[in-house]
């Protein structure tokens, strides 16, 4: 399983090394997909796993961004809005909720696996399914491409948890809380902060019944 420390590294990337992932690196990629939250329970996702060069050339047209073309795999994620139509009232942000989730789960996975990866949203859908000879009722919902990379992206910087954070109520925060991912709660908090008073009261009592 992917860590919050491989979240914090997930990379995108401009290029990419023609070196061929693994079968079953992808397989563990698309698991994690696969298991991603679903709307309703509804499962609409479908994964199209697009290596062919050719194919890969013209998605990236229709997408309108080369970095697709660039990297060896792409995986166009398909959502069916008449299935979670079913169970959820507002079905198109369901599927669009759902897509976003695999993805995400996709690109982590694929960050602790050596590789860099780079999402697509907000693109022709209808040509997208016609070049995959897709369901019309599908509707391609997102596009990431992974790769190898010797010159990785980094991520943008992120506001701190001590900014964007709070406890029990807005605005109430406790900043060295969140110093980094690895806080454990604010109940654990007060008790390291009670249990470094009560050392700093000893030595001070220690102290001065030594001077007395």
């Amino acid at each position: 399983m992917a860590s919050l420390e491989d979240f914090t590294q997930m990379q995108g990337f401009d290029e990419c090394k023609n070196e061929a992932i693994e079968r079953k690196k992808m397989g563990r990629i698309l698991e994690a997909g696969r298991n991603a939250p679903s709307p309703g329970k509804r499962q609409t996702l479908e994964f199209v796993v697009i290596e062919d060069e050719g194919t890969l050339e013209r998605l990236s047209t229709i997408l309108g961004d080369n970095r697709v073309k660039r990297a060896p795999v792409s995986v166009v994620i398909l959502t069916d809005p008449e299935r979670m139509k079913r169970a959820v009232r507002n079905y198109s942000n369901a599927c669009y909720a759902e897509a976003l989730g695999a993805a995400q789960n996709m690109r982590i996975l694929a960050s602790s696996e050596g590789l860099c990866s780079n999402l697509v949203t907000d693109f022709d859908s209808v040509s997208v399914c016609e070049l995959l000879d897709a369901p019309e009722k599908k509707n391609a919902t997102a596009v990431v491409s992974f790769g190898y990379s010797e010159a990785p992206v980094a991520p943008v910087d992120r506001f701190g948890l001590g900014k964007m954070c709070f406890y029990d109520e807005y605005g109430s925060q406790i900043d060295s809380v969140f110093d980094g991912w690895n806080w454990e709660g604010y109940e654990d908090e007060k008790r390291r902060y009670g249990k470094r008073v009560r050392g700093f009261i000893k030595k001070l009592r220690d102290s001065v019944t030594k001077r007395l």
